[in-house]
């Protein structure tokens, strides 16, 4: 045995716990008082081994064995007399063991889990690295594209609006134009007329006519351009139509009826005044053009869109109704399908109706007619 492979001690302990054998000799004779443990187990019970570093058995360097993990194996024996009345001889075998191979193929798998860790680190720092740079790269494009888009945007709107104050301005010069052709003609007819005192006159009120047309226009325009601005304030509705219609009824005569179908209880709203009583004005008129005999009705209703409580306002008239190719223009500014018509009454309306947290809408009436609808809210939380 003293030749056992790895073999670093062997030791046979008596059923006392004294060494009756061992291949250091010193030690024959001798009782380790910490192997008594192990001793006592492995006669109670079964053969067992443990693995024990240096920092664990004091007694290797007593045993002058080197500092090394060792195996211990400790192997129960019992041993026959000749004399059938001499009782078994008994005691223990201990073995130290220094487990080279074992040592070595853990560290050999040791040095293999840290490759393998080491690889699977590297392949995976690299797939990320990869990902993130193929990320990061689309990213700066995305950026990039984004910044050219919001610049192509940017002159897009700038375009847009050169091109709305172009159309303006044409439509301006249009509206002008016009009238003051007139007005040059006529003064040029007078001035060959100068001797026809009552001819002069008749040419002066045509002047006059054109000029106050002009007058007129510029402060439509005036008007439209000042709507932006607000004063809100509670307004009974019932009390600012009735209004709306007695003016209405001042300016252009008796010739057109207005019927008013309201509720009984007061309708407050937080509005403008001013700006919904020119609003409410134009729709009222733009109905009494549409049906010059007929009568424009005017009805005020609750109505809820969505969960927003609001009211309803719809002025109808019994005429042609609404071309469908001109729908979508309606309220586009200076559309109009009237001659003499400047193409703003419906797109003030409109602005008025979005400047309350409102909306306007044109629809036909089954019956004939159109009929525009002023929804507003009941209760206003903000006013532009």
């Amino acid at each position: 045995m003293k030749h056992l492979t790895g073999a670093m001690r062997i030791k046979v302990f008596n059923h006392d716990g004294v060494i009756i054998w061992s291949d250091a000799p010193e030690l024959i004779g001798m009782t380790i008082a910490a192997e008594k443990k192990e001793l006592a187990a492995t006669l109670s019970e079964q053969a067992h081994a443990a693995y024990i570093t240096p920092e664990h058995r004091d007694f290797l360097h007593a045993e002058r064995l080197p500092r090394v993990p060792l195996i211990e194996f400790y192997v129960p024996f019992s041993l026959s007399q000749p004399a059938a009345t001499n009782p078994p001889a008994s005691g223990v075998l201990s073995i130290y063991l220094y487990p080279r191979e074992l040592n070595n193929t853990i560290l050999n798998g040791l040095f293999l889990l840290w490759l393998v860790t080491g690889l699977s680190g590297l392949i995976l720092f690299f797939s990320l690295y990869k990902l993130f740079r193929t990320v990061y790269f689309r990213q700066r494009e995305a950026e990039s594209q984004f910044a050219k888009l919001s610049a192509d945007q940017g002159r897009i709107l700038q375009i847009e609006k050169l091109s709305a104050m172009g159309q303006l301005v044409s439509e301006i010069a249009h509206q002008l134009n016009n009238p003051l052709v007139g007005v040059v003609n006529l003064a040029q007819l007078a001035e060959r007329e100068a001797d026809d005192p009552q001819r002069v006159r008749e040419l002066l009120g045509e002047v006059r006519k054109a000029g106050v047309h002009c007058r007129g226009y510029v402060q439509r325009m005036l008007g439209f351009a000042k709507i932006s601005h607000s004063q809100p304030r509670p307004t009974e509705l019932k009390a600012l139509l009735r209004e709306t219609i007695a003016f209405f009824h001042q300016s252009a005569g008796r010739q057109h009826e207005v019927a008013l179908a309201a509720p009984e209880c007061d309708v407050v709203l937080e509005i403008d005044p001013v700006l919904m009583r020119h609003a409410l004005f134009n729709l009222i008129h733009n109905a009494a053009q549409a049906d010059p005999g007929g009568v424009v009705t005017v009805s005020i209703e609750a109505e809820a869109h969505g969960k927003i409580p609001g009211w309803r306002l719809a002025v109808s008239d019994r005429g042609p109704g609404i071309k469908a190719e001109i729908v979508d223009k309606l309220f586009t500014p200076f559309f109009s399908t009237k001659l003499d018509g400047t193409g703003l009454g419906l797109a003030v309306a409109q602005h008025v109706a979005l400047q309350h947290g409102g909306t306007l809408r044109a629809e036909n009436q089954p019956g004939g007619g159109a009929r525009f609808v002023l929804w507003l809210p009941a209760h206003r939380s903000t006013l532009w």
